[in-house]
């Protein structure tokens, strides 16, 4: 069991401390001034762990913007011929659209440039702060402080105040099939689904599965009766998907649920036979159901 506690109340210094990161100068406060720079001369982060931008919301914001101004600062560090941006790229795209030529910003003000490595933790802490990260997005980041920094769970878990088995589940995502980390990624499906999928370790299976959440908007706990069969731990033998969801079956269960309105079940017993149960719950319902056949 993991014990490490939260550390998010000591502060971002408490993470970059090894790294004599001074965060202060980069924390937004009340009491401190911004300043304000020509837009132009900022340059995004090459390690922003956001890939997806909604448009319509970037248009909301920029209306915003229009309307009141631009209230938050964006925070940025110097560089030789500009600054680059550590975190508020939203805002800054968002600005761009309202058409702003300077913004106010924070810039760090640390005695050294930044690494690359600094600029991807200070970009990723600043949106699992403010919980903005698709699941996906969140997933990709730790896989790159883990492949191109080398950094372990346990360090990863560290730097962003999250629990080591947090951080472990969140790079379970990168073994889904490429098809269900793209829908997971456009929010077509939720991080509970593809835990779930993740249980099963056929990936055919999986995709079978997905593609009936998307078709039928399957619940997280309609999912469940299919995954738990199929779930490694808890299957007394092999079973394959097609013995417990066939999509044929499952069509002519719907077709006779709508004709005789009511719950219907069709098991297959074998590759030629099986049963149909025709669920009744009142002796009305039984002659309701009766006169159906007749």
């Amino acid at each position: 069991m993991d014990n490490k506690p939260n550390a998010l109340g000591k502060g971002l210094d408490a993470i970059f401390s090894d790294r004599k990161v001074d965060l202060k100068s980069i924390e937004s406060s009340p009491d401190r001034e911004s300043l304000r720079i020509s837009i132009d001369k900022i340059r995004t982060n090459p390690k922003q762990p956001r890939e997806a931008f909604d448009p319509a919301k970037l248009e909301e914001l920029a209306d915003s913007i229009k309307e009141k101004g631009m209230i938050q600062p964006v925070s940025v560090a110097k560089e030789d011929d500009g600054y680059i941006l550590i975190s508020g790229e939203r805002r800054l795209r968002a600005a761009r659209l309202a058409g702003l030529r300077e913004i106010p910003v924070h810039i760090y003000e640390g005695s050294s440039k930044l690494t690359e490595e600094e600029l991807l933790e200070l970009a990723l802490i600043e949106n699992i702060q403010r919980e903005d990260l698709n699941p996906m997005e969140l997933s990709d980041s730790y896989r790159r402080l883990s492949e191109e920094h080398h950094l372990t769970q346990e360090q990863i878990a560290a730097k962003v105040s999250k629990q080591r088995s947090t951080v472990a589940n969140f790079l379970r995502l990168q073994n889904l099939p490429v098809e269900i980390k793209i829908s997971l990624r456009k929010s077509e499906i939720t991080e509970a689904h593809a835990r779930l999928l993740l249980s099963i370790e056929n990936e055919e299976d999986q995709l079978i599965l997905w593609k009936k959440i998307l078709s039928d908007n399957l619940t997280v706990k309609s999912l469940e009766s299919f995954t738990k069969p199929l779930a490694g731990k808890q299957r007394k033998k092999k079973q394959k998907l097609g013995e417990i969801y066939d999509p044929h079956l499952q069509n002519i269960e719907d077709k006779l649920r709508n004709f005789f309105g009511t719950k219907v079940t069709v098991r297959r017993k074998s590759r030629h036979s099986g049963e149909i149960v025709i669920d009744y719950f009142s002796n009305d319902d039984l002659e309701r159901i009766i006169d159906k056949c007749i």
